[in-house]
């Protein structure tokens, strides 16, 4: 027993428990750090912030700011968890901001760990300025104006009188100005009417920040730092653009690669019924592969009988029935070379005809963000061409 108990703390140090090589994503990081550079170039040179919410949009949260500390400016998350996650991860000096409210017990963290923070009213800037007070500390505040965004930030009207009163307060610093596009990707008339809103509204405080934040990954690609001299690319630093009609779009590289593992091969007769509900049945002797992952690891369920494909021996093969929790089968009849269980299997990316993160979208009637924050925790991270 003891012997047993050995080798598998062993065991335990060397394999990871999360699929344990059943399914994984793997990162580029010199992918990563390309687009730093191409979000950078279109913006005329402003400084990026790195949006790393949603665990980095799925390609991991720790693994990618490692990557990218030494290249952007700062990160952006969304909550106090994914601050602190990185906060871990980058050390200390990092500019590190949530971009979104946090709960009243949460602000005491943020500013003990040296977080940047967003305001959205006098309040909310008042109960910083105290508590930092009582702390005998300083909080660094970004003040978000609701250009048209809805969802935080000072109404227009109010902005630039918050923005005077705000300044006064004790152990407060307004590091930055923030707005956000809701429609950069569609209304490039609303955009520039943001921008102008923005700008008016600004000089209006006779204040200067150190930082102006306006343009998301839409917001870069179509109007550049938008005004600002910072940028916060989301999708775009994983290489994936939210609008195609940019000549920066076409310079970006994707960084995520969604693999698995063929666990069986099997010989159906004809008038075999694959998955729940039977909703395919084999016209003919097929060979069907059973692949070890499926909507639990966060491949959309809804895929199932749309035509969407895998790679397999790089040949693409049509996936067949519903997609289950942990499995998905695909048609092997055709391919040259059957494979067996333990063959890889390509679920996103590819060399040739890769399979791409919106063409998966498409398919299922999702976004791009949605099949990206999707990939479950149990989906193990492996990251390639690694810097660090």
């Amino acid at each position: 027993m003891a012997d047993a108990c050995n080798k598998w703390q062993e065991f335990h140090k060397t394999m990871p428990l999360q699929n344990m090589g059943r399914t994984w994503v793997e990162i580029d990081s010199a992918a990563l750090i390309a687009n730093v550079s191409v979000a950078r170039n279109a913006a005329d040179q402003a400084a990026v912030m790195a949006v790393v919410k949603a665990d980095a949009y799925g390609h991991g949260i720790k693994e990618v700011t490692s990557q990218l500390h030494r290249h952007v400016e700062a990160f952006g998350v969304a909550t106090l968890t994914e601050a602190l996650t990185v906060r871990q991860a980058v050390g200390k000096k990092q500019m590190i901001m949530i971009l979104g409210a946090l709960l009243a017990e949460e602000h005491e963290a943020a500013l003990l760990s040296g977080l940047h923070v967003t305001v959205s009213s006098i309040s909310e800037a008042r109960q910083y300025s105290e508590l930092a007070t009582a702390l005998d500390c300083s909080c660094q505040i970004h003040l978000v104006v609701d250009t048209g965004m809805g969802r935080l930030g000072l109404l227009e009207k109010e902005f630039s009188e918050a923005a005077t009163q705000i300044a006064t307060m004790p152990n407060l610093t307004i590091s930055g100005f923030a707005t956000h596009f809701p429609s950069a990707d569609e209304d490039q008339e609303l955009t520039k009417f943001q921008i102008d809103q923005f700008r008016t509204l600004s000089k209006r405080t006779e204040l200067s920040p150190q930082w102006i934040h306006l343009a998301n990954s839409a917001g870069i690609l179509g109007f550049g730092k938008a005004g600002g001299n910072m940028v916060r690319p989301g999708l775009m630093l994983y290489g994936i653009p939210p609008v195609t009609d940019s000549p920066h779009a076409r310079q970006l590289h994707p960084t995520l690669e969604w693999k698995a593992r063929i666990t069986q091969v099997r010989n159906l007769p004809e008038g075999s019924g694959i998955s729940y509900g039977q909703t395919f049945i084999t016209p003919q002797k097929m060979k069907v592969a059973t692949i070890a992952a499926g909507y639990g690891d966060g491949y959309p369920r809804n895929l199932s009988g749309t035509g969407t494909e895998v790679i397999i021996g790089n040949r693409r093969c049509p996936l067949l029935g519903r997609v289950t929790m942990d499995m998905l089968m695909a048609d092997v009849s055709d391919l040259e070379v059957t494979p067996a269980p333990g063959d890889n299997v390509t679920l996103i990316g590819g060399q040739n005809n890769p399979i791409t993160v919106a063409e998966l979208a498409d398919k299922s009637n999702l976004i791009p963000w949605e099949i990206l924050t999707g990939i479950s925790p149990r989906v193990s991270r492996v990251m390639v061409n690694n810097e660090a």
